[in-house]
């Protein structure tokens, strides 16, 4: 018998919830609509195609056309769809009830839509942990796709990964196919030849063998130089061609189609795995620089190089939740919604909650949780859309309970999850999340009416390809020839970033109390190097709570610049009125200490409203013309009374009051980040810092007290 092989050529196509418009736009016309023109040319090629929910929910709206083109196909035999969950999550990341709500949301478009429900799912990043095949097979999913590192993780060799294993969880079984790290690297990067030359050198008289590739469909037209490469030059209707005319031995199907014709090459079970440059990601980034030296040392030795790198591997998704606070937050107010949801749902009755369900699924979408090649976490525009998903999702739930009109609320919880309560103080108009252990700091101030998270500012940190900028191998604006894959490319969008790699040394968060010499610029503000005088920043509060109010405490040493220290207590009282979208803090400054404190008295506020560099985001204030600064400028304002940050797209405005002039510091925080285009430097916020001169006698109290104020304005 003549050797064979199949071929399984997939796409899994994907925008986030909150992506721009224009971005839908441009990805349908450069990858998705004409991928599709192709394939239309070759009517022997079989591809299967996935496509996400805000995808699927934007050709409704936009190109319903194309939906009728892909149905046609499915009719046809040409194309199978392949399901998923609706909005795209990390199984592993939200409640097992939401992961198979997702699917069959899935499975109900697919079935209306292209007049068959899906036998497969595209797990989301391919991230697999041993308990999804029973959330599948519940969901009456048959089968997915994982790359082939799980598999080898797992125990097999690279020549046993050309067909589908059975594995299972909780005797529910599902199967699970291989992908192909040569083609999914080779494939549209690298000469068409190539990736021919390596299906004939596997192809067997036994099996039948199948080869799967299935990866971004992105990659055909919306990375970098991929358009040029994939289309004007032709190298798709080159690669369908090519398969087309080598058919006596190399079959293209879809997984529905080989499954008919191929049984299980065995049973596997495999540890939790993403594909390898995913789990590098999710380590500290430290850690990512140890595995990378030990996968330069080992490879450099050709005897062991291959062999060896099998047993290397970073950690796995759920890392980035340690490695962020910020995306951390974000998953537990995920958390924190869905089992708002599912209460209320056993007191109220399913379909009383849909548009709540609705819009906690798109608030898990994955995007916005984690960072890798792509901006992900790092972009403020996916993180703000989460937040508005989840909070809106949240009101939605509050309208359903009975509660007095202007109505307050004070709660302890362990939010985070980090084994310390955490307290919320929450009334119709906000809902605000204070963290004791962490400095009694602001770490989350939604809006409902506008549901959008002020608070919303991402961390500057040291990541690994900042290394790459350090040391000179980035270049700026080149353009590449379509034949590297984004893991490959090395650039930077604009010149001068290593300026930017500034660090902080905690987390970003509103509240956090600083004791700062009367000398303190706003440079050293900025770029951390401040000295601080104080061990209040973040040290843990105790707290007590009362009506509509929180205080928090704590005593601590204050030095002094001539050296020796004073003992302070610190009182911060936030107290949240009735249906008001004002709140207060009053801090009550004790010198319980012998000696006499001489020193100032810094508070850190922040506020991300989008955009540093727009004109219509910027400062105000009652007390002068400051001449409308945008947000992302720096700056030092002596005897400040009221200060604002607007935003006259969003028509809201965040306003201070400060019932004791204060010297006003304020500077943007911008991160380095990667980008499939390269890195990049992106405004995650601004920091207000008002700083107060500070003479306490002992046994004497010193108070001041803030406004906070949300409001909207005209445009």
């Amino acid at each position: 018998m003549n050797k064979q092989m199949y071929l399984i050529f997939g796409c899994h196509s994907h925008q986030p919830v909150g992506n721009f418009d224009h971005v839908f736009a441009e990805a349908y016309e450069k990858a998705y609509k004409p991928f599709l023109d192709v394939l239309e040319r070759h009517p022997g090629i079989h591809v299967t195609q996935h496509f996400t929910g805000p995808l699927l929910d934007w050709f409704l709206k936009h190109q319903p056309r194309f939906l009728q083109r892909l149905r046609a196909h499915v009719e046809a035999g040409q194309i199978e769809i392949m399901g998923g969950a609706y909005y795209e999550p990390l199984l592993c990341a939200i409640p097992r009830r939401d992961s198979l709500e997702q699917i069959k949301r899935m499975n109900g478009f697919c079935e209306k839509h292209f007049g068959q429900p899906p036998r497969g799912m595209w797990l989301t990043e391919r991230v697999w942990e041993p308990h999804m095949p029973a959330i599948m097979a519940q969901a009456g999913i048959e089968y997915t796709a994982l790359d082939d590192t799980h598999f080898q993780y797992g125990g097999l060799r690279r020549e046993e990964l050309f067909g589908y294993y059975v594995t299972e969880d909780e005797g529910y079984a599902v199967k699970v196919f291989p992908i192909l790290k040569p083609l999914r690297y080779a494939i549209p990067f690298h000469q068409v030849h190539k990736s021919i030359e390596f299906l004939r050198a596997n192809a067997s008289s036994e099996g039948p063998p199948c080869a799967v590739i299935h990866d971004d469909g992105e990659k055909f037209g919306v990375w970098p130089e991929t358009h040029r490469s994939v289309y004007e030059e032709g190298w798709l209707d080159e690669f369908f061609q090519a398969v087309t005319e080598e058919k006596e031995w190399l079959h293209s199907v879809t997984y529905r189609e080989y499954l008919e014709q191929a049984g299980p090459l065995g049973r596997v079970y495999l540890t939790c795995a993403s594909y390898e440059e995913m789990m590098a990601w999710a380590l500290p980034t430290d850690m990512q620089r140890r595995l990378k030296r030990v996968e330069e040392w080992v490879n450099r030795d050709e005897t062991i190089g291959p062999d060896a790198q099998l047993f290397l591997r970073g950690g796995f998704w759920r890392g980035f939740l340690a490695k962020y606070p910020e995306a951390n937050n974000m998953h537990k107010k995920m958390l924190y919604v869905s089992h708002k949801l599912q209460k209320l749902e056993a007191e109220k009755g399913p379909s009383t909650c849909e548009e709540a369900r609705l819009l906690l699924h798109q608030g898990q979408c994955n995007c916005a949780y984690w960072h890798g090649v792509f901006g992900g976490l790092y972009l403020n525009h996916l993180r703000t859309a989460v937040y508005e998903k989840l909070i809106r999702a949240e009101t939605c739930l509050d309208e359903l309970v009975d509660r007095p009109q202007g109505w307050t609320k004070v709660e302890e919880v362990d939010f985070d999850a980090d084994g310390n309560d955490e307290v919320i103080l929450e009334n119709s108009q906000l809902w605000l999340g204070l963290s004791p252990y962490d400095g009694g700091g602001l770490f989350e101030l939604d809006y409902k009416p506008k549901a959008f998270n002020l608070n919303n500012v991402l961390t500057r940190r040291d990541e690994l390809y900042h290394d790459d900028l350090r040391e000179g191998r980035v270049s700026v604006g080149d353009e590449g020839g379509g034949d590297q894959s984004i893991h490959e490319l090395i650039r930077a969008k604009e010149s001068g970033l290593e300026a930017y790699l500034i660090y902080d040394n905690y987390r970003r968060i509103s509240l956090r109390d600083h004791f700062v010499d009367s000398d303190v610029t706003e440079t050293e503000l900025w770029a951390n190097t401040f000295e601080e005088r104080g061990d209040f920043a973040t040290a843990p509060y105790a707290y007590e709570t009362g009506n509509g109010e929180v205080t928090l405490t704590r005593a601590g040493v204050v030095h002094s610049s001539q050296g020796g220290g004073a003992l302070v207590r610190v009182s911060k009282t936030i107290r949240l009125a009735e249906g008001d979208s004002t709140f207060t803090i009053r801090y009550d400054l004790d010198n319980i200490g012998d000696e006499s404190v001489s020193t100032c008295f810094g508070v850190e506020f922040l506020a991300n409203l989008l955009s540093g560099a727009t004109f219509d985001r910027y400062y105000r204030s009652d007390d002068r013309d400051l001449g409308n600064p945008k947000l992302g400028e720096h700056g030092c304002h002596e005897e400040i009374n009221h200060w604002a940050l607007r935003d006259d797209w969003q028509q809201l405005e965040l306003g201070l009051r400060f019932n004791v002039p204060a010297t006003l510091f304020h500077f943007p925080l911008e991160t380095v980040s990667q980008s499939e285009g390269g890195q990049e430097r992106i405004y995650q916020g601004s920091v207000v810092f008002p700083v107060w001169p500070l003479v306490i006698d002992a046994g004497q109290r010193t108070s001041l007290e803030v406004i906070i104020e949300l409001s909207e304005t005209g445009s």
